[in-house]
């Protein structure tokens, strides 16, 4: 009898007594319905649902009916939201894997829903409610609103959770650089000056706000032209006087004493700095989020943001006016939130050239995408809010009667507003401010255009409308001005220091930051294939790529290219294994064979390079997925090896987010030989040594010891299987993964005894 036969029959004759204590530590029904993420949800779904049912019931046999009005029908209707809600949010996404970023499941159904609701809405409106029952006030009634605002609850709220959810995640994965924040957070100085600069644009705010104030109020009986034109002169001189003289003012014993003075000021601001930056944290990792900022394709983003942005425009104009606010603000913000996403995407790059793109540097984001063209996306749809928002300003008397003059009463359309802001819009753009000086928009006696009424009210609302613009484009342009002057000077500190004899030494900096990397690469790749030989293929080796299709010298002789010979060798590997695009591959490949010192890493030894170096998740899965196609274009050219994918798995052991990550990896350690080292592998993963720290990874190692056992079955072979799993169990692997071997070695037993040995 064989060694490992004889250890299986020993292992079989203590069966019973294991089996029992398993079995007792097995969780039953109840206990798995318990630790079930969504039990609570279910519960709460169940209570709603029996509540409502309660109701029916005594509005049908009680003798009592509750729900004859069609008020009455509304409330009921918009309760029917307690029980819709726990159901929506079933949908919402697992963290194990946050790392691919948040799933369409939720974001369809729910902006389905925010569709469904405007759509109704507005033929509710238009063609009159009678059709469904419902007069023309009860359009505006309380039980109204409250349905419109219960099902905007069930789109928002779930988005909300689950960017909360997103973002925990993430806070959990920036903690791994603790030490790095710790050391940025507790200066002082920094803190200091966050705090102060807080304090300035708080008193600067204020200050705008109560001048509006005070000139809209008393404009009519005092004049403040010539006394603010010279506050205004006098700031400007002053500011500009400060920032030249600077370094010899600092030295004076006045200025010391007022800046020990601000210093206590600014500690003293130190909460309304946190409160300011809570709110910023807020907009990006909340509302950015549910505006669908986080997924990973453009069209996701597209259309969960301009669905969104178009359903709260309709229900701003169709719903009555005093409501038809709300979900103007609610756009305005996600559209602001974007754009704060944007600057903090772009605060991050700087940081990145900063510190020569060290992982280990406190990032607020992970720098997949720019998102600038989804800003200018949210910031067309506030041209539109704008308008919509003076309307309903205008008609709900919220803030005064008649703010604008309506030469048509009340029978105004979407255009004439948006001609009105058209009108604003002119008056407000800078340097373009030339609509005043020949009468542009000049209400005339007769004139069918909305004007401008002299009220305080109308004041602000102008006032608001024309700064919002300014900000935005201001905004928007001296960001968009500051990138293409950072990505220059990328590519000037690239080149600078480089030796022309010498197309291998670095420049001041060796690499570039992701998003000017794909775009010069392109450029660079494009510029050196050669003309009339036609382009590489998945197969073309780098030997090929360097001799026939590229001529790696136009980089150098080519001015405005960057040559990408001197690129950083680590991250010119990674992009190699990275890229799905052949030409691309074959370009890095022909560098390769002609630079000293730099070899290609295969593919799965990068994965395990890029693991062990706590590389974002994103980049693992785009790695994993690269690795994948190979094994369909060209098995033999991948190399698993047992010991590669174990050093993977241990390396990504303690990390969440990553479920479909290790069980793909699992998946490809089934592939590899011999049977008997992978099921030990598996068994380690599982629980006997350097375990996975999640039970799913070493329920899916457990499921991978049967499925190998069953593959090639034989007798000596399932009772080794058996033997392990029984092995693993002694080792305390967890109640979930206790009770899956339950699971299987009955089965596994019978399959055994129906073997010939």
């Amino acid at each position: 009898m064989a060694d490992g036969e004889a250890r299986a029959d020993d292992v079989l004759e203590t069966e019973d007594r294991e089996g029992a204590i398993a079995e007792a530590r097995a969780p039953g029904r109840w206990q798995s319905f318990r630790a079930w993420r969504q039990t609570p949800f279910v519960l709460w779904a169940l209570g709603a649902f029996a509540g409502l049912t309660a109701l029916v019931f005594w509005h049908t046999f009680s003798g009592q009916p509750v729900l004859e009005t069609s008020g009455a029908k509304l409330w009921f209707l918009s309760g029917t939201a307690l029980f819709w809600l726990p159901l929506i949010l079933l949908l919402r996404d697992s963290r194990d894997n946050f790392a691919h970023g948040p799933s369409l499941r939720l974001p369809i159904a729910c902006l389905s829903l925010l569709a469904c609701l405007a759509g109704g809405v507005a033929v509710l409106t238009v063609w009159g409610g009678e059709w469904f029952g419902l007069s023309a006030a009860s359009l505006r009634s309380p039980p109204f609103i409250a349905c419109v605002f219960a099902v905007l609850a069930l789109v928002f709220v779930p988005l909300a959770w689950n960017a909360a959810n997103l973002s925990r995640f993430q806070a959990e994965e920036r903690r791994k650089n603790d030490a790095a924040l710790a050391i940025i957070d507790g200066m002082n100085d920094s803190r200091d000056a966050e705090a102060m600069g807080a304090l300035v644009a708080t008193l600067l705010v204020g200050s705008l706000i109560g001048f509006a104030i005070a000139a809209g109020m008393f404009n009519d009986t005092f004049s403040f032209d010539n006394l603010i034109g010279v506050i205004i002169g006098f700031v400007v001189v002053g500011a500009f006087a400060i920032v030249v003289f600077l370094d010899p003012l600092s030295e004076l014993l006045p200025v010391k004493w007022l800046s020990r003075v601000f210093g206590a000021g600014a500690r003293a601001a130190r909460p309304l700095a946190a409160f300011y930056d809570a709110v910023d944290s807020f907009l990006v990792r909340i509302v950015a989020v549910m505006a669908g900022m986080e997924h990973r394709s453009v069209a996701a983003r597209y259309g969960i943001l301009g669905t969104m942005l178009v359903s709260l425009c309709l229900l701003g104009w169709y719903l009555p006016p005093q409501w038809g606010l709300i979900p103007c603000a609610l756009g305005v913000l996600a559209a602001v939130s974007v754009s704060r996403l944007w600057s903090w995407v772009e605060d991050d790059r700087a940081l990145a050239a900063l510190t020569d793109f060290k992982p280990t540097t406190p990032y607020r984001t992970t720098m997949r995408e720019d998102y600038r063209d989804e800003t200018l996306l949210g910031f067309l749809f506030v041209f539109f809010l704008i308008p919509i928002m003076m309307k309903d300003a205008h008609f709900s008397g919220l803030f005064a009667e008649n703010m604008f003059t309506l030469p048509k009463a009340e029978e105004t359309h979407f255009l004439d507003w948006f001609g009105f802001f058209g009108i604003t819009l002119a008056k407000a753009v800078p340097i373009v401010d030339w609509a005043e000086i020949y009468n542009f928009g000049q209400q005339k006696e007769g004139a069918p255009i909305i004007g401008f009424q002299d009220t305080v009210a109308a004041r602000h609302a102008v006032f608001m409308a024309r700064s919002t613009v300014d900000l935005v484009l201001i905004a928007s342009l001296l960001q968009a001005i500051s990138i293409s002057g950072r990505n220059r000077q990328q590519k000037r500190l690239y080149k600078a220091g480089t030796d022309p004899g010498n197309a291998y030494r670095p420049g001041l900096i060796d690499r570039l930051d992701t998003f000017v990397e794909k775009t010069e690469l392109r450029r660079t790749m494009m510029a050196c294939l050669r003309p009339g030989v036609p382009w590489p293929e998945k197969h073309t080796t780098p030997q090929q790529a360097h001799d026939i299709h590229f001529d790696l010298s136009v980089q150098s002789s080519r001015p405005g290219l960057v040559d990408f010979r001197r690129y950083n060798a680590d991250r010119l590997g990674q992009m190699h294994g990275e890229y799905k695009d052949p030409v691309a591959r074959a370009f890095i490949a022909a560098i390769a064979v002609e630079r000293p010192g730099f070899d290609l890493t295969p593919r799965l030894v990068l994965l395990d390079n890029m693991a062990e170096k706590i590389a974002p998740e994103s980049e693992l899965y785009t790695l994993i997925d690269r690795i994948e196609t190979d094994l369909v274009d060209n098995p033999a050219a991948v190399n698993l090896s047992i010991e590669v994918l174990r050093s993977i798995l241990f390396h990504t052991a303690k990390r969440a987010g990553l479920r479909e990550f290790k069980k793909r990896i699992i998946v490809l350690l089934m592939r590899c030989q011999p049977d008997e080292e992978v099921i030990e592998t598996l068994a380690d993963v599982a629980g006997r040594s350097n375990p996975d720290a999640y039970q799913y990874t070493r329920v899916a190692a457990v499921e991978a010891i049967d499925r190998i056992a069953r593959r090639q079955p034989t007798k000596q072979g399932v009772r080794a299987a058996i033997a392990i799993l029984q092995q693993i169990q002694r080792y305390d692997p967890g109640i979930t993964t206790d009770h899956k071997i339950q699971q299987l070695i009955p089965p596994l037993r019978i399959l055994a005894a129906g073997l010939n040995a």
